[in-house]
């Protein structure tokens, strides 16, 4: 983490920062999957190691959305200009949505499968509802899905962690008051030492060397 921010601050690099972040999202992502953090006989000080990696994942996504997030306002722009001036996809439904609806339902209808073979034995009446996009247009709503992703990635570990840190209430409100509170807008500066902090008082909990 300390390594992304330096690469933010500091002369551009081979690699570049949000590179960084997201290799260190992978290295704690593996770690975690090497010791249980949940279910029966799990001790406190994992629980707690489970919460600051979880911190730290959202912390992270915050990040790498942050350096992205003027791509992400351009391709918004680009994607609401095209979808307003596109045409609409026809309100008048496939006549085998009619013919299936009542022994389907709609899980049929979502099925890629089925679709396929409805297209195939309907001689193409479903290719009305198709409608072309460019594949500038497709590459860019998959860009803007992917750095927009990071937000609620971000969200999501942090109400996991939240819901976690309910379990050791008193270790994270001693840390808390001694550190200061971590939030998503949190410095990457803060959230070191104030997972370092932790770490140490873990390590000493545990009887870690």
């Amino acid at each position: 983490m300390e390594c992304g921010k330096a690469m933010e601050e500091g002369p551009l690099e081979a690699k570049s920062p949000f590179t960084m972040y997201s290799e260190t999202v992978e290295l704690i992502r593996y770690a975690m999957r090497l010791k249980s953090h949940s279910g029966p006989g799990v001790r406190q000080e994992d629980k707690q190691l489970a919460v600051l990696c979880y911190r730290c994942l959202a912390l992270l996504y915050w990040q790498m959305f942050r350096l992205k997030k003027d791509y992400a306002l351009k391709y918004s722009k680009v994607l609401l200009d095209y979808f307003k001036g596109s045409p609409k996809v026809p309100t008048t439904p496939p006549g085998w949505m009619d013919s299936e609806k009542g022994t389907t339902g709609l899980s049929s209808s979502l099925s890629p499968t089925a679709k396929h073979h409805r297209r195939g034995s309907n001689g193409g009446s479903s290719a009305a509802s198709l409608i072309s996009i460019p594949q500038r247009i497709h590459q860019m709503a998959a860009n803007h899905l992917t750095i927009t992703n990071s937000v609620l990635y971000s969200y999501e570990y942090w109400e996991v962690a939240d819901n976690l840190a309910k379990e050791n209430k008193e270790f994270f409100n001693y840390l808390n008051t001694l550190s200061g509170p971590l939030t998503l807008h949190s410095s990457i500066a803060h959230a070191v030492q104030y997972t370092r902090q932790a770490l140490q008082w873990i390590r000493i909990s545990a009887k870690l060397n």
